[in-house]
Formats: structure tokens, sequence, C-alpha cells
């Protein structure tokens, strides 16, 4: 030990008598967090995640690692000092790691050094440690490797150059062999030579979980025991030399060697011994209400993997198979053995030659057939095949594939989760994967699939007066090219989940249905008295009443002169009449926010015109209550042209109820009536002491009062005949309205609906709909399921010199730009000048000591 101490110390010291050693970790440094921080500062919000700093690091590697290893042997056999070392009293191993070790420490403080990207991200934001932990450990085990394999092949040459060469081709094909680019070009020419140097060699695919806070015992051991077999290759070429048949020998040595590791690498690709979790919510772990469900249902569950065999797949599912039913393993084992799974596999060319030669057949042909084949039977269950979009290397492919996933619970039918696919680079599975997975199966479980009672308006264009009032002679509906629903991708969603939607008018010919779960009511436009008592009295009778409402709407245009034109369109709800007897309102003034999202519409003459305005509101997480199932994890939503919530405390008191705000707009908003709006509407922010948040998302449960207590139930208004229906039959005499008993309801109340359109219904939006409206029908387990899909972390940035976040924003920029470099200079600079003053010192002692 004392000898591998004494070598580590010599190495170690060696680098910092160098300036070459302080450059190379400027420029790392330089490199990683200049390209990182550029790209987190360039967009509309700054994202709290270090991924794409960890995504540069295996590069960046190829090419530093070399640069450094480059000097360790090869400059011992330059300078004549390498017949030298190896003749004092020391053993190879003790040679080679010392050598090792003091390489590995230069490496860790170079990446030490890039301690104040984590250092920013943790002070403007709140981001995952874990993630931040994982990545690091997963550089550092990919440095490690490398250097192993630097100081290998530095050991061959004596020129640096042509060491530092090879080393950096090793690095890059190690690399590069672990990417989807290079496995697909490679399988695109030769079937399977990409997917199988993959498994073999590929530095990325195992360095990727890392990223993703995971860490597992297979990776650890790809990335020690290349190392190891790298350093013990170097001690067996050391020991070697001057013996016969030295050559010969240590090529063998070295074939057995790789050929076993490649060999293990091939074994082990897909599998997991040992998985560790490093994130906050262990987003990669099993969770504790998934256990619940599974180990507490009546009958057990079986679930059907319907996949393409992996050789038809595409080079970046490849792997999709294992890792689908690697979490079905985890949950078969959490379920304690209530949950079942094997696989099917299905091919779409199949499909396609069977349905193409059954079209070829005539009638009596196709009666004699008596075998289908597996795909055809499939297809009749639901089942078919996606498009999926791939890659060669060189060009995007387009793939038919089968990933879909049958569940089956008790002798209910098999429900379908179609697209079982990841939908972000480097993952697994879909970040919903478990969350889609369980709440299917709680349920089947339930004696009934949750029935949503939706209540949305559907639209009807304008169209030619004489066919309009010739479709409503015949009381035909609209054909479909002139009816437009806004809402229509809000059905979709909830059918991809599971419910039964019930979309109704809320009218008398299309009431709310006899038995519902949840009510949702988006975008009320002049709610009559009767459609207000309807939601009343969901409310008193104990049902969940989803809201979300919208006053008004805008029209943008621009003039020949470039002025922004404005017009207000008014949704005219009419439902605070009711939520005042609560003590709830949603606010007819018009909301602004100094944090908003500019939009680009595109004009009827081809224009693209950028529009931001204080009315295009974008709530960050930060004004948003994260340990709600409501919001947490919701990285941001557009409140576009949405109105606040006001809240009259002690009214609720007064009526029992209880209220919780879960999302406010930012204290750097106002309101401004809506009489004031018009032509020359002006959206200068008043003074600051005028800015506040407002409401506007809030739940309030409790005993709702009976707000029309001593009065009879109201009559359905009179409605014309609309051409989009039917004409519906002669209504029969409403009987007396049927008594119920009073419950604790829920209402949970949000002051824009605009977002939930069609038009605006992305991803995230999507994902906060899904929020309220399992959080209000499913169990709380389910809703801590979807609570648990990873979301972005996002922080508001500002947007000009006034912001009081500003000027921390500029100084953690000018830190990251330039603190570690003149850390590191002074560094040099400062050890440059001991040594110096050291030098003067003995020179001067020795000069005396040769006068004296």
């Amino acid at each position: 030990m004392r000898n591998i101490i004494t070598v580590f110390r010599r190495d170690l010291a060696a680098y910092f008598t160098s300036p070459i050693a302080y450059i190379y970790m400027m420029v790392f440094v330089t490199l990683n967090v200049w390209l990182f921080v550029t790209g987190l500062f360039s967009g509309p919000v700054l994202a709290i995640d270090m991924s794409p700093f960890f995504d540069y690091i295996p590069l960046v590697l190829c090419v530093f690692v070399p640069a450094v290893t480059m000097r360790m042997w090869a400059e011992e056999r330059k300078e004549n000092t390498w017949e030298m070392l190896l003749t004092f009293p020391m053993r190879s191993y003790e040679l080679v790691l010392g050598k090792y070790f003091a390489a590995l420490t230069f490496f860790g403080l170079t990446l030490a050094a890039t301690i104040t990207v984590p250092a920013m991200l943790a002070w403007l934001g709140d981001p995952d440690i874990g993630l931040i932990l994982g990545g690091y450990l997963g550089a550092a085990l990919v440095g490690a490797m490398f250097f192993a394999l630097g100081i290998f092949f530095s050991g061959f040459f004596k020129d640096q150059i042509i060491a530092f060469v090879v080393t950096l081709l090793a690095c890059f094909i190690m690399f590069l062999c672990g990417t989807d680019f290079i496995a697909g070009y490679l399988d695109s020419r030769i079937a399977g030579l990409g997917t199988l140097l993959m498994s073999l060699l590929g530095v990325f695919t195992h360095f990727t979980p890392f990223t993703r806070g995971v860490v597992d015992a297979v990776d650890l051991v790809y990335f020690v025991g290349w190392a190891a077999i790298f350093l013990g290759l170097n001690m067996v070429y050391i020991d070697a030399r001057g013996r016969p048949n030295a050559k010969l020998n240590f090529a063998i040595v070295t074939a057995l060697c790789v050929g076993i590791g490649m060999a293990l690498n091939w074994l082990a690709a897909g599998s997991s011994l040992k998985r560790f979790d490093l994130t906050e919510d262990k987003v990669n772990t099993v969770a504790d209400a998934s256990k619940g469900i599974l180990r507490g249902l009546d009958s057990k569950v079986t679930m059907t993997l319907y996949i393409t065999p992996r050789a038809k797949m595409p080079t970046e599912l490849k792997r999709l198979e294992e890792s689908i039913l690697d979490r079905l393993e985890e949950l078969r084992l959490a379920s304690n053995g209530k949950l079942q799974y094997k696989t099917v596999y299905l091919e779409a060319e199949n499909l396609i030659s069977a349905m193409s030669s059954q079209f070829a057949m005539d009638q009596e042909e196709k009666e004699e057939t008596e075998e289908k084949k597996v795909e055809e039977r499939m297809l009749e269950k639901g089942i078919s095949p996606l498009s999926y979009a791939g890659s060669t290397g060189v060009q995007a492919t387009q793939a038919m594939i089968y990933a879909s996933l049958g569940i089956a619970y008790a002798d209910k039918p098999e429900e379908i989760l179609p697209a079982v696919v990841p939908t972000r680079r480097g993952e697994r599975l879909p970040p919903d994967f478990e969350y889609r997975l369980i709440s299917t199966i709680y349920k089947l479980e339930r004696a009934k699939t949750p029935v949503i009672a939706l209540v949305a308006p559907d639209t009807a264009f304008n169209i030619d007066p004489q066919q309009r009032a010739m479709m409503e002679q015949m009381g035909q509906r609209l054909p479909a090219q002139y009816y437009d629903d806004p809402f229509a991708q809000v059905d979709q969603v909830l059918r991809r989940f599971k419910y039964d939607v019930r979309r109704v008018a809320l009218t008398k010919e299309e009431p709310l249905p006899e038995d519902y779960d949840t009510l949702v009511v988006l975008n009320p436009r002049a709610l009559n008295e009767r459609q207000r008592w309807e939601i009343h009295r969901a409310l008193r009778s104990g049902k969940t009443v989803v809201m979300a409402v919208q006053h008004y709407t805008w029209n943008y245009d621009v003039s020949r002169q470039g002025r922004l034109n404005l017009a207000r369109g008014n949704e005219d709800p009419q439902i605070n009449p009711l939520l005042d007897s609560y003590g709830l309102k949603v606010s007819e003034d018009l909301l602004l926010d100094q944090s908003r999202l500019p939009l680009t519409y595109l004009f009827g003459t081809g224009q693209l015109q950028r529009f931001d305005t204080p009315i295009q509101i974008f709530v960050q997480s930060d004004t948003m209550d994260q340990k709600s199932p409501f919001t947490d994890n919701l990285t941001g939503f557009l409140y576009l042209w949405g109105t606040a919530l006001e809240l009259n405390d002690q009214k609720l008191q007064e009526s029992g109820l209880k209220s919780r705000v879960y999302m406010t707009s930012s204290s750097r908003s106002w309101t401004i009536p809506a009489s004031e709006t018009g032509e020359n509407m002006r959206f200068d922010p008043p003074d600051a002491a005028a800015m506040r948040s407002y409401p506007l998302l809030a739940e309030v449960t409790g005993q709702f009062p009976d707000a029309f207590e001593g009065k009879d139930r109201p009559a359905w208004p009179e409605t014309p005949p609309d051409p989009s229906r039917p004409v519906p039959p002669e209504p029969e005499e409403e009987g007396p309205a049927p008594t119920i008993d009073p419950k604790p309801g829920r209402l949970v109340l949000l002051g824009c609906s605009q977002a939930f359109q069609k038009n605006n219904m992305n991803e995230m939006n999507a994902e906060f709909f899904l929020k309220l409206v399992d959080t209000a029908t499913l169990s709380p387990q389910v809703a801590e399921l979807r609570s648990r899909v990873p979301m972005p972390r996002t922080v508001r940035k500002p947007e000009n010199a006034d912001d009081p976040k500003y000027r921390t924003f500029v100084t953690w920029q000018v830190l990251n730009y330039g603190l570690a470099n003149l850390i590191i200079a002074g560094v040099g600079v400062t050890f440059a000048l001991v040594r110096r003053r050291a030098r003067n010192a003995y020179t001067m002692r020795y000069a005396a000591a040769q006068r004296a």
C-alpha cells in the first residue's frame, strides 16, 4: 500500500507542476458548463434539470481522457525513465494502481469544479438531488473506465500523439456503439450487428440509467469490470516485458479477457441484479399504492404483452420487451402472486399479407377458410399495429410494430393498453406506465366502470340559411363537416384512461345520467335556473363537481400600421348566482399577469404573428401547491384568458364549508374591470404596490347549504329546435323531484376552461385535467400514482431588469461562465508562485552553502 501511495503522490504532483493540467480542467469545465448554461437560459422557462448536462459528459470524456492519459506511460518511455521505474522494488500492480488513482483524483477534482451548476439549480429552484447524484456517479464511472482504457494504450507507445489518437478512437467506438444512431445504421446494413455491438460494448446504454436516477448492479459491474480488465491487462503487459513470446502470450491473454468481458455483457444485457432508485419520489420503483391495490385484489389479474419480436423491432425499441417484462416481474413480486403475465408475439407483416390475400379471395373461399392468423384474431379484439418513427442512423423510417398490453381480471372483457412505447429519449418505458396499468386494474376491480358526466358545449359552424332551414324541417343532424366540438379531445382523453364518459347537454332532452361518479362542467354558457339547480343537487347529494369557467375569449388582429387589435368575446356562464350562495365567485374582472407566455398565430394571409400580452397567463410551479395531488409535479399551466376566483371566507365558514387554494397567479398580477376594455385597451402594469397574487384553483368541501330551500324545482325552459341534433320526442310530464339524502360534497373550481379546448390541449394541459378528474373520482392511492409521473421542474425566468429575480439570474450566469475557471487559474498561479519561491530559497541556500 505504501508503494501505491508513493506512486500516487508522485504522479498527482506531476499533474499540477505543469500549466497543462489547469488548461485541461478549464477546457473541460468550459465545454460542459457553457453548453449546459447557454441552453438552459435560452428557453422561455428555466428547467431545473441536469440531464442535458450529463448527456454531454461521455462525449467530452472521449476527448478529455485521452489527453490526460497519453503521457502516463508514453512520457516515461520517451524520457527513458520507464526502465528505471520498473527496477524499483515495486510490483506491477502497485505502479499501475498508483498512476490510475492519481488520474482518477485529477478527474474527480475536475468534475467537482462543475459544482456551480447544481448549486445554481438548487438556489433558483427545487432540483431532484437523486437525479444529480446519479448523473455524477454515472459520469465518474464512465471516466474511471476510460482512464483504465487510456492507461492500457499509453503503455504501448513512446509517442504521446499516437497514444492520444488510439485511445480517442477506442473511447469513441465504445461510446458510439451504445447510441441508437450508430446501432440503427449498422442494423440497416447488417441485420442485428448494431444491436449486438450495443449489448457487447455500448457505454451510453449503461450510462443512461444513472441520468434517470437508477443505479443498477449490472451497470456498476459493466464499468467496474471493464476498468478492471484494462488495468489487469496493463499489469500483464508490464510483467511480460522481455520474456520469451511475450507479444504472443499478451495477445492471447488480451483476446481472452476482452472476449470474456464481451460475453458477460451480452449475457447480462437487459437484465437487472439489484436496482437502487435515487429519485426523491422513487418514480423508478413500484409504489406503495400499487402494492396495496394489487394485494387487495379479490381475483388474479393476467397481463398479456402483445409485441413484435425483438428481431423485427426498430433499433431504439430492441429492449422494450425486456423493460416491460422487467417491470411486470416487479409488480408480480409486489402483488404476492395476484398478478401473472405472458407474452404473445405478433408481426404486422402477417396481418398485411393476410388482409391482402383475403381481399383477393371470393366470398365462397372466405367462408371455407377455417383458420385465421393470430394477428387477425388480435385485430378483432382491438389490438392493432402502430406506426413508429424510427431511424436507421442516416434517415428516418416508419415501422409498423405491436406494443400493447392486455389486462384481464375475473370474468370481465380484456382491456387493452395501446402504444406502450417510450415517449422521450433515453426512457425504457412510458413515464405513466405504472399509473395506466394500475388505474386500469383498479377500475376493472370495481363493480362498474367510473362514470363521468361531462357537460361541455359543442359548437355548430354557420351554414347556408336555406340548408339550415331544410335540415330543421327534416329533423336531421348537421353533417360532420359543419360540426366542431371544441372539447372532443377531453372526451378522448377520458376514454383513453378507461372512464365511461356520458356527454350530456344538461337540458330537458339530455339530463344528467341517473348514476354517475363525477360531474365535470367545462365552459358553461348562459346557465339557466334549472341547470344551476341540477349542479347544486349534485353537490348536495355528495357528488364531486369539477368546474372550469371561462368569462371571456379574445380574437387577435394586427392593423396595417402594426397595431395590435383585440376583440373580446363574452361566454356569459351565469354560474355566479349559484356560487354566491356558498361564498364563492368567479371574478368578472380581467386578470393580467406579467408572468405570461407568448403565443404565435397564423392568419388567413399566411402571416405568422407573435403576441405577448398579460392576458396569456402562464402559471408556474412556484405558485402551485406541490403537496396536493391536483397540482404536484405540474410544471406549468397556460391560464389563457382566465379570471380570478373570489373566496368569501366568512360566508364559507358560516356555511360550514372548508376551502383550500391550490393555484394562484404570480405576485405581479393585477385586475381591471371589464368595462374598461376596448379599442384603446392598455396593458401597462400598475405600481408594484397595486399588484398581488389571486386564487385560480380552489377546492371547497363539506355539506353544501340548500341554495333553493323553500323553492320549487325550476322547470326546464323551452328551447328552440337545434338543427345539429335529431328532433326529440314529446317530453313527458315531470313528477315531483326525488328526495335526496344530503351528504358532504366537493367542488373543484377553476377560473379558466380555454386550456382544455382542443386547440390548446397539449400534453401539459391534458396532464392537469387528468389530475383533476382522477383526484376527484378515484381513490387517493390511484391519484398518488398519477402524481408519481415524472414531470420536468421549471421556474419562471425574469422578463426584464425590473424583475426582482433578474439580478440573481444574471449573477449565476456570470458565476457559471467564469467562477470555476477563475478559481482553477488562481490555484495554478498560487502553486506556481509557491514553487518558484521554494526554488529560489533552495538556490539561495545552496549558493550560501557553496560560499561557506
